[in-house]
């Protein structure tokens, strides 16, 4: 087993349980009725965040030496992908039945860490400046991420969580196929 693999496999478990634990989380606020739109579509903007950050993963696979300080950088970006899907849907052991917009907050300072060690990773890799729009996407992201936090109006989150959903959703299958 080469090094990638061994991280490979890390990294896998690690989203894989993120990705179980967010759609866990939405089947069971399905059924208990609850219908926070904002809710719902950052459920659906993290769940693409998960896959394409997943998929982004297997661009090591041609790391020639590894040392350990890559190792970690890795190991806190996945880690912060999970944090991150706790804070959308807290286990139930935690015994929270609080509605989102109470921790929405939450979810949106962990997305930050999201963020900021993908800046870490990418620039470990050395493609933080390709494409050359790539740090001024992830930047824009932190900075809206700040913004709904100190802004407390739900039109505002709810047309937050859909723009982070969209822009995602047109980063990921149009600039990154077709610009980059």
């Amino acid at each position: 087993m080469s090094e990638f693999e061994y991280l490979a496999v890390f990294i896998s478990i690690i989203f894989g349980i993120s990705v179980t634990h967010i759609l866990a989380g939405a089947i069971r606020s399905i059924y208990r009725g609850e219908r926070d739109q904002t809710h719902f579509v950052l459920t659906a903007f993290f769940f693409l965040v998960l896959i394409l950050n997943w998929w982004t993963g297997f661009s090591w696979r041609d790391q020639g030496v590894w040392s350990f300080d890559l190792f970690l950088i890795i190991v806190l970006w996945s880690v912060t992908h999970y944090l991150a899907a706790i804070t959308l849907y807290p286990p139930q052991s935690a015994g929270i039945e609080q509605p989102f917009e109470y921790r929405r907050n939450w979810f949106l300072w962990a997305f930050i860490g999201v963020a900021s060690t993908d800046i870490m990773q990418t620039a470990a890799r050395g493609d933080l400046f390709t494409p050359w729009y790539y740090l001024v996407f992830v930047l824009h992201y932190i900075a809206v991420s700040l913004l709904a936090i100190f802004v407390n109006k739900s039109n505002f989150h709810r047309w937050m969580s859909w723009y982070l959903f969209l822009s995602t959703a047109t980063w990921s299958l149009l600039v990154r196929r077709f610009l980059a």
